[in-house]
C-alpha cells in the first residue's frame, strides 16, 4: 500500500535554499533511513513529509486517513506540563516513558534536562498508533543498553519508519533502504546501509571518472583560450562559452569535503593519573574509589546508564571539578581539549568568523601551512555566506561542527569527548574517526554512539552501579560480548561490526593527504628538475655557474625520487588494503 508521495519539493530559507525539486514515494512496511550532512535538509524533509511545514513548490499527496507520529529533533511541550500530564492515561506510553527512565511523573517540561526531554517525547512517538513514524536522530541521550532495546524495538514494528540518525549500527541493522539528501537532491538505495556505501563507492568512482574526463576538457579548452585567436569569429565566441561553461560545471560538481589537518602537542609520559578518587553531590556518590592512568597514547570509550557519571569521570579527568576524597594529578605537559554535549556559551548573535577569530587569527596546520580562520572555516564545510551567518541561526549539526574546530584548533594532546556523536552527520564523524587515528594524544570518549567506540577505542571504562569503575581491555564488541557472558571469539556481530573489527581498507587520513601532497610536489620536482637540465646544458661553458646549478640538480633530483619512492610505498600500501 502506497502511503505518500512527494512530487516536485522545493523548499528554501533566507540565504539557504534546501531542496529542489525532489520526489519520494514510502509504501507501507518500508524501514528508510535518510542520510546527509549537516544542513544538507534531512530534518526539513521529514517536517514536510510529517505535515509540520510546507512546500515552497511541489505537492504531497496522502493515503487518506494516514496517521503519522513524529519525533521531532528538537521536541517541544508547554513549559508547565509535568510528564504524567504529557504521558496522560496512555499504559503504553508510561511504561515506554519508564523504560526510558522518566520515572518522576511530577517533573515539569522546564526542569527536565535536554535529554529527559528527547527521551519523553521519543516515549510518546512509540507508543502512537500510527501508519508512519518518523524519527529525528532518536538515539541523542539515550545510553547504549537503551539504544540496543530501542534497536531491538524498531525491527520489529510493523509501520513504516522514517528514521534519520548518525548510528551506523541502528541503520545497517533497521533500514532496509537508504536515502541520501545532497546538494537539494535525493537519492535512494534499497538495501541496508552497507548496500548503500557499495552503491555509493560505485557512484563516487563514476564522479571521479567523469570529473577525470572534465578535468581534460577544461585542459584543452584553457589551452585554447590563452592562445588568445585575434579574429572574433562566432566560432571563437562559442569555444570561449564553452569554456566558461565548463569551469562552471567543474565548480558545481566539486563536493566540498570536510577536513582536519589540525595538530596536536607533544605530550610527555605523564598523562593523568586517578587515585582513588571519588566525587558526589549532596549525599549521594557517584564515582566510588576510581583508580586510573591515561597512557599518552590511550584510546578510551566510558560507558554506563544514563546518570551513571559519565560526564562526571570526563569533568575529574579535565580538572574541571575536584574529587571530594582521593586525588587526581596531572602531567605538566598536558593541555586538554573538550567537546561536550552542552553547548558552549557563545553569543547568538555573534558572526561564525568572529568566533573563530576570537580565539585565533592563523593557525598552523599539521602540514606546515598557515591558514586564516576563514580558510579553516572552509575546510570545515562551512561557505563564505554561512561564515557571515550568525551562531543563532546555525542548524544543530553546523552548530556542534563549529564547536568541534574551536576545540581542536588549541592544539590540545589530550581529547575529552564528552557524546561528540551527537547531531553530526556521517560524514562528519567518518573524517573525526580517521583524524583520530592519526592524532597524536590521548583520547577518553564517553558515548553511546557503539559504532564509533568500536571505531576509536581500544579500552572500555564501564561505571557500575556502586560507582566504582571496571576496566575491560578491547574495544566495544568485545566489552558487550563479555557484558553478555559470550566470549568475543564465539560473537557473531552484525555486518557493520565485523567491518569495524576489520583493519581498515583504505589509508589513514594522515597518509591519504601525504598522498595528495605528494601528487601535487611531485609535478613540480619533475619541472625543476627539467628547468635544471636546460640551465646546465645553456651554461656548459661557464664552470662556476654550471657547478653551482649541477648542484642544485643533485639536491632536486635526490627530492624529486625520495618522493616518488614515498609516493610508490603509500599507493602499494593503499592497493593492499583495497584488496583485504
Amino acid at each position: 500500500m502506497h502511503l505518500l508521495s512527494l512530487e516536485g519539493i522545493s523548499k528554501s530559507y533566507p540565504e539557504n535554499p534546501v531542496l529542489f525539486g525532489v520526489s519520494l514515494g514510502i509504501s507501507a512496511g518500508e524501514h528508510i533511513g535518510v542520510i546527509g550532512r549537516n544542513g544538507s535538509g534531512k530534518s526539513t524533509l521529514l517536517a514536510i513529509i510529517g505535515g509540520l511545514e510546507e512546500p515552497d513548490h511541489g505537492s504531497v499527496v496522502r493515503a487518506r486517513g494516514l496517521r503519522v507520529a513524529h519525533l521531532e529533533q528538537d521536541p517541544a511541550f508547554d513549559g508547565n506540563a509535568t510528564v504524567a500530564g504529557i504521558v496522560g492515561a496512555d499504559r503504553e506510553a508510561i511504561a515506554l516513558s519508564h523504560r526510558l527512565g522518566l520515572t518522576d511523573a511530577g517533573s515539569t517540561w522546564s526542569a527536565l534536562s535536554g535529554g529527559q526531554r528527547k527521551r519523553l517525547a521519543l516515549a510518546l512517538a512509540l507508543a502512537a498508533d500510527c501508519d508512519l513514524l518518523i524519527l529525528d536522530e532518536p538515539t541523542n541521550h539515550l545510553d547504549v543498553d537503551l539504544v540496543d532495546w530501542l534497536e531491538d524495538h524498531l525491527r520489529a514494528r510493523p509501520e513504516a519508519l522514517l528514521l534519520v540518525t548518525h548510528d551506523r549500527f541502528l541503520l545497517d541493522r533497521v533500514a532496509d533502504r537508504i536515502v541520501e539528501v545532497h546538494d537539494g537532491a535525493l537519492f535512494s538505495h534499497q538495501g541496508s546501509y552497507e548496500d548503500y556505501l557499495e552503491a555509493a563507492a560505485n557512484r563516487n568512482a563514476h564522479e571521479s571518472a567523469v570529473e577525470h574526463r572534465l578535468q581534460r576538457r577544461i585542459k584543452t579548452e584553457l589551452a585554447w583560450l590563452q592562445r588568445s585567436p585575434k579574429a572574433r569569429t562566432t566560432k571563437s565566441r562559442a569555444r570561449v562559452s564553452q569554456a566558461h561553461d565548463l569551469i562552471a560545471q567543474q565548480r558545481q560538481q566539486l563536493r566540498r569535503e570536510l577536513t582536519i589537518e589540525l595538530p596536536s602537542r607533544r605530550i610527555g609520559s605523564r598523562v593523568v593519573e586517578l587515585h582513588d578518587a571519588g566525587k558526589k553531590y549532596g549525599d549521594n556518590w557517584v564515582l566510588k574509589h576510581v583508580e586510573l592512568k591515561l597512557q599518552p597514547d590511550a584510546r578510551i570509550g566510558i560507558v554506563g546508564p544514563n546518570a551513571a557519571g559519565k560526564t562526571t569521570l570526563l569533568n575529574l579527568i579535565a580538572g574541571r571539578i575536584q574529587p571530594d576524597e582521593g586525588r587526581v594529578t596531572v602531567g605538566s605537559t598536558v593541555h586538554c581539549g573538550w567537546y561536550g554535549q552542552d553547548p558552549r556559551p557563545i553569543p547568538p548573535h555573534t558572526r561564525v568568523h568572529a568566533v573563530v577569530r576570537e580565539h585565533r587569527d592563523e593557525v598552523l596546520l599539521e602540514s606546515g601551512i598557515k591558514v586564516s580562520g576563514a580558510q579553516l572555516l572552509e575546510r570545515f564545510q562551512f561557505t563564505r555566506e554561512q561564515q557571515q551567518a550568525e551562531v543563532g541561526d546555525l542548524s544543530g549539526g553546523e552548530r556542534r561542527r563549529l564547536e568541534l574546530l574551536l576545540s581542536l584548533m588549541e592544539a590540545p594532546n589530550l581529547l575529552l569527548l564528552d557524546e561528540p556523536t551527537n547531531d553530526l552527520d556521517i560524514d562528519t564523524l567518518n573524517t573525526l574517526e580517521e583524524y583520530l587515528d592519526a592524532w597524536e594524544g590521548a583520547v577518553v570518549v564517553a558515548s553511546h554512539d557503539r559504532y564509533f567506540l568500536e571505531r576509536t577505542c581500544t579500552d572500555i571504562v564501564s561505571i557500575e552501579s556502586d560507582g566504582s569503575v571496571v576496566h575491560h581491555p578491547g574495544g566495544w564488541v568485545a566489552y558487550r560480548s563479555t557484558a553478555a557472558g559470550r566470549s568475543p571469539e564465539t560473537t557473531k556481530p552484525p555486518t557493520s561490526s565485523r567491518r569495524a573489527q576489520q583493519p581498515p581498507r583504505r589509508l589513514s587520513y594522515k597518509d591519504r593527504r601525504e598522498l595528495d601532497r605528494l601528487d601535487e610536489t611531485i609535478p613540480t620536482l619533475e619541472a625543476e628538475r627539467d628547468h635544471l637540465v636546460d640551465m646546465v646544458e645553456e651554461r656548459a661553458g661557464d664552470y662556476q655557474r654550471s657547478a653551482d646549478l649541477s648542484v642544485r640538480l643533485a639536491a632536486a633530483v635526490d627530492a624529486l625520487e625520495r618522493a616518488e619512492t614515498r609516493w610508490l610505498e603509500l599507493t602499494e600500501a593503499a592497493e593492499r588494503l583495497e584488496q583485504q
